[in-house]
């Protein structure tokens, strides 16, 4: 995505790490709503909108730059085996951490901060796979937000481990999508070519 020229491939790599961030930012928000016992209903409604709402502009953005010029194809794809090595020491991590934080500690409620942070971990390469150092940000912030998360519940907020987490990590992700398809678009980069 370093190419001087955004092209169709950088559209499509856009795109799809959009989309995952869409997703698993709604995953997040389901997730934190699902700690608030009484009013979680607003709380669902406002999730499916904000989720509508990114979806609905990652269409309008794919639409928008169907005139780009090609480039940018498979062979310089960010998501290749570098990007499946993050994913997976991300899966190992979380499966050995959330193991070692109940078995070992007896703190399972600890889990989804674990889980948010090494998440955040694994975004730290994909500022050099995708030339972005919007991926910097999004690391430092996801892991921010589970540090956040377990100082409050070792403060006494036992809730933290969960709502902290779930609203939070959402958050971060979907301000992460929202901030590139707002510099993609103010930069023109979706604009039909003339």
């Amino acid at each position: 995505m370093t190419d001087a020229r955004f092209t169709k491939g950088h559209l499509i790599t856009l795109l799809i790490s959009s989309a995952i961030g869409v997703g698993f930012g709604a995953g997040w928000w389901f997730f934190g709503a699902s700690s608030v016992p009484d009013g979680s209903t607003p709380l669902v409604v406002v999730g499916v909108v904000a989720v509508l709402g990114l979806v609905g502009w990652l269409v309008l953005t794919a639409r928008r730059g169907a005139g780009l010029p090609a480039g940018g194809g498979r062979e310089e794809s960010p998501f290749g085996k570098r990007y499946g090595i993050a994913v997976l020491l991300m899966l190992v991590g979380i499966f050995a951490g959330a193991r070692v934080l109940s078995a070992v500690f007896d703190l399972p409620e600890a889990v989804p901060a674990w889980v948010l942070f090494v998440v955040g971990l694994h975004f730290l390469p994909f500022a050099k796979l995708f030339g972005s150092r919007r991926f910097l940000v999004l690391s430092a912030l996801l892991c921010a937000v589970a540090v956040l998360a377990a100082v409050l519940a070792i403060a006494g907020w036992a809730a933290a481990w969960r709502f902290v987490p779930g609203f939070g990590g959402a958050m971060v992700l979907w301000g992460t999508v929202a901030a590139g398809l707002l510099a993609t678009a103010s930069q023109g980069a979706t604009s039909p070519a003339s």
